[in-house]
Parts: C-alpha cells; structure tokens; sequence
C-alpha cells in the first residue's frame, strides 16, 4: 500500500495556551478523509504536534494516547483497517510571544479540520478583539493566494536566481532575432522579477478583498486606523496533497 499515492487526506489545526499546531495527514481518498477513525487520528496527531513542538520524528515516536503503542504502530493498524495508504506528512508548531495568532480552515470537515489550514503571527500591543478581524482576513487571503515568503528579504537567493535563469531562457526564446542587449534585457528581467514578487511575497500582493492595495498598504491602514503597530511575524499555510504527484 505505501507505494501508492496519497494525496488526499486533512489539515488539522490545534490550539491550547496561546500555542498552535498544524499537520497534515493523507489518505488516498476524500472517502477516508471522511472516516471518524481517521479524524480521531488526525486530531490525535495534532495535539502531539502541539506537545512536541512540530517535530515529526518525535511524533512518529511518541505514545499514542492512552496506549503504550507508538504512532508509527498505530499508523501500521489504521492502515491494515482502513485498507488506503495513509502518511503523516508535515507538521509545524507557533507560540505567539507579544501578539495574537490567527487560523482559518477552508473547506471545514470537522471542528478544526479541512482542506487547507492557515496559522498567522502578529506582533501588536492592541487587544484580541481589535485584531480580531485582521488576523482573519489575512488568513484567508494566505489561504486564497499560497505565497512562499513575508517579505521580499525572506525570499531563498537559489529560487531568485533559478527564476532569473527562466526569465531569461524565455526572453532568448521570445527574441526571434532582435539580438536585445544587455541593458534591455535585464530591465525585462527586472520587470518581470518585479511581477514574480507581487505574485509570490505576501506583503506585496494585492489585497485579494481589494485589489486596488497591496497587503502591506492595508496593514499600514489597519495599524493607523487601530492607532497602534501591527507587524506580521510569520504565517504558515498547510493545503492537502499540495506538491504530491
């Protein structure tokens, strides 16, 4: 069964204490996905997650419930029961030190289960009902747009070079003889590496609730309106089967 592909599954969010889980865990079917069996799994999974700060090896390891079977044993049964391939993907952990933590489900299955799953951090001295509102459109933009980075800073110098590298095979694609020189050229390059920020950075994207500004012209606005700073720290988003062939 695990040479199959599992690619659908849930996202499961958890929060206890001002400290938040998320996990995924696969299944090959939305049928099994629907299974209580399952769910209970996940849910299990995701308050080990929130003990063991994220790290799935330890998971993996640790005791399952109140049984004296590991996670790895009881992932074995489940899946002698159920008959699909099912795997604990990836898992990640946030305690939110001088702010708020925001989530959002989309596709809701069950409690704080669904399809893709957004944990955001921000730092601010406002009170949770001020920020209330923020943190949730902002989850659901990031759950709306997958950007890969906050800031443009952020962002992994190989994947800016290995776009560099596609711009300009394409513009040498593209030039059907106009031979462009250099100077032209890397202003393309820098155009479309422009393009590339507001596609992928989530402070330079526009606003998917208002086109018109970009995420970091509505934190400003919000932060003005509010009368106190609101900065993001980090966000983390979770879509089921995202990446798997």
């Amino acid at each position: 069964k695990m040479d199959r592909v599992a690619a659908d599954g849930l996202v499961c969010v958890y929060e206890k204490e001002n400290k938040f889980s998320i996990v995924e865990v696969n299944s090959e079917t939305d049928f099994v996905a629907r299974n209580e069996e399952f769910q209970e799994f996940v849910s299990e999974i995701s308050k080990l997650n929130l003990d063991l700060k994220g790290d799935i090896t330890k998971i993996n390891n640790a005791k399952y419930k109140s049984t004296n079977e590991t996670v790895s044993n009881i992932l074995v049964h489940l899946i002698s029961k159920i008959g699909e391939k099912i795997t604990i993907r990836r898992s990640k952990y946030i305690k939110s030190n001088n702010g708020y933590v925001g989530i959002y489900i989309h596709n809701i299955e069950k409690n704080n289960m669904g399809k893709i799953g957004v944990i955001i951090s921000v730092k601010t001295e406002l009170n949770k009902d001020k920020i209330d509102d923020f943190l949730k459109n902002i989850a659901m933009h990031i759950a709306a747009t997958n950007p890969i980075s906050l800031s443009i800073n952020k962002i992994d110098d190989k994947l800016i070079e290995k776009e560099r590298g596609i711009i300009l095979e394409q513009i040498k694609k593209d030039d059907k003889g106009y031979q462009l020189d250099d100077v032209i050229i890397n202003k393309i390059v820098d155009g479309k590496i422009k393009k590339f920020y507001n596609d992928v950075v989530l402070l330079e994207q526009n606003f998917v609730k208002d086109d018109k500004i970009k995420i970091k012209e509505f934190i400003y606005q919000c932060s003005k309106d509010l009368n106190a700073e609101i900065s993001i720290n980090e966000f983390i988003r979770f879509k089921v089967g995202e990446g798997i062939e």
